[in-house]
């Protein structure tokens, strides 16, 4: 990395920082010039008036036009005083200085640099990354990548919107209509642009790099992953606490439904059936865990993290007397896990709560870089904090349990040069090796960190012969 340089035209930079000031300076100076026709003595006199005592220019490239604007104006006195003393003088003035002309302000550099700045200076969080990218890749590849990114933003969209859907909807209680009406003035409100409904799939290469651009305008798109606004990290928050992502899964005792009971042996009878439904989804938990050979008090441990991020209240295991199940039956019903004399049921779909949702052919992916394909299947109930897999391969078989606790606080460079903010805990066992780090998710693979060093992941299959 030592010997890495950064090119802008003609000129070379030893340092990204260096470049970056460069690449700004490049853009005053081409509005100073569209402005102004330095190489008149007087205008050049006018632009260093303006930009006298002012921080204009940070890079070696903006202070070598300052000194040709001096240059300039220097020349043109020395041409007057030179005057009144010889009429050759003033050939022989200018042919010094033409010899003298610094070559560093050209019009094929500030051509070059327009087109580089109105690509990427514009975006200045993404100019470290993207630059080498232009540079090493073909115009197709460079499409391929901005579309990928823009279906990934919308994809993400969408299931967000089917997050606020269900939250407002079936929490809220809100008509269906409104509820969706909600859930994307949420999306329109956050986002620079709301694609949930659009589809993107269909649009051109010009409407592609149009979006593209705006995102890394708007800051939502960094180094080639997506900045998400906080206000939909604090309404993800919101649902994850209440169960919002739930939706109603039975026809239990429709009668009242939407709204709250009276009675008090009914609200009793339905806080049996939360404690049995809690009790189902511990037991489901406690078995993930068991498959990696940890301690019951490790396992307790995890399943109780589990529990309370899914229902906030824990009651399956409490010895709870008639008056107090009454009480935690206005608990239940205003977390949005009671809808009048009906429990409302998680969605087992992971990605309603943010979690990844593997394909059924995924590819196990080792430090080494060698990668193997395995089948996988869904065992969660309940997918809200964590999501568990089993895996197989002919004679081979493994267990996989990803956690999306929000404990990941690190970044790391994914495998495509991307930066990504880790998620939560893995465990993995396969074929009898167990192995346990963090996850990180960049919508088309999933990495695992292991003592803080990348080690392997997961890699979609999506070509499947159905």
């Amino acid at each position: 990395m030592a010997d890495k340089k950064w090119k802008l035209g003609d000129l070379e930079f030893d340092s990204e920082q260096e470049y970056l000031d460069a690449s700004r300076d490049l853009k005053k100076i081409k509005l100073i010039m569209e402005k102004h026709d330095i190489t008149k003595p007087s205008e050049a006199k006018a632009v260093l008036k303006e930009i006298t005592d002012k921080p204009v220019f940070a890079s070696s490239y903006g202070l070598k036009f300052v000194e040709k604007l001096e240059k300039t104006v220097a020349g043109a006195k020395t041409e007057s005083a030179s005057a009144a003393g010889s009429d050759k003088a003033p050939a022989k003035a200018a042919k010094k200085k033409k010899e003298k002309k610094v070559h560093i302000i050209t019009k094929r550099n500030i051509a070059i640099g327009a087109v580089i700045i109105a690509v990427l200076v514009a975006a200045k969080f993404v100019v470290p990354l993207v630059m080498p990218e232009l540079t090493a890749q073909e115009g197709e590849e460079k499409e391929n990548i901005h579309r990928n990114l823009v279906l990934a933003y919308a994809k993400n969209q969408v299931e967000l919107q089917t997050s606020f859907y269900n939250y407002y909807k079936n929490v809220l209680g809100e008509e269906a209509d409104v509820a969706l009406a909600d859930a994307n003035g949420q999306l329109a409100e956050a986002y620079c642009i709301n694609l949930a409904d659009e589809n993107v799939s269909d649009y051109s290469d010009e409407q592609i790099e149009e979006i593209y651009v705006k995102l890394i305008t708007a800051g939502e798109l960094v180094n080639n992953s997506f900045n998400e606004p906080q206000a939909i990290t604090d309404l993800k928050a919101t649902i994850a606490q209440s169960g919002a992502a739930g939706v109603p899964g039975s026809s239990e005792e429709q009668a009242s439904q939407g709204e709250a009971l009276t009675d008090g042996s009914s609200k009793v009878n339905l806080v049996n059936k939360m404690m049995d439904y809690q009790q189902r989804t511990a037991a489901q938990l406690a078995y993930n865990y068991s498959r990696f050979g940890f301690t019951d008090a490790e396992v307790k441990e995890y399943v109780s993290e589990d529990m309370e991020k899914t229902f906030g209240y824990v009651v399956y295991d409490m010895k709870l007397s008639d008056s107090e199940k009454e009480s935690y039956y206005n608990v239940f019903l205003d977390g949005g896990l009671f809808d009048g004399s009906s429990l409302v049921r998680f969605g087992t779909n992971p990605v309603e709560h943010n979690l990844p949702d593997l394909t059924p052919n995924i590819k196990l992916k080792g430090a080494d870089g060698t990668d193997e394909s395995v089948f996988c299947s869904q065992q969660t109930l309940v997918p809200v904090a964590s999501v568990a897999y089993e895996l197989h391969d002919g004679k081979k078989d493994g267990y996989l349990v990803l956690r999306g606790n929000g404990t990941g606080i690190g970044y790391v460079q994914d495998d495509d040069g991307n930066s990504v903010t880790t998620q939560g805990d893995f465990f993995l066992n396969w074929n009898g090796e167990i192995t346990t780090g963090e996850w990180y998710y960049n919508s088309s693979q999933i990495g695992f960190l292991v003592n803080d060093q990348k080690d392997g992941g997961i890699q979609y299959v999506y070509d499947l012969a159905y």
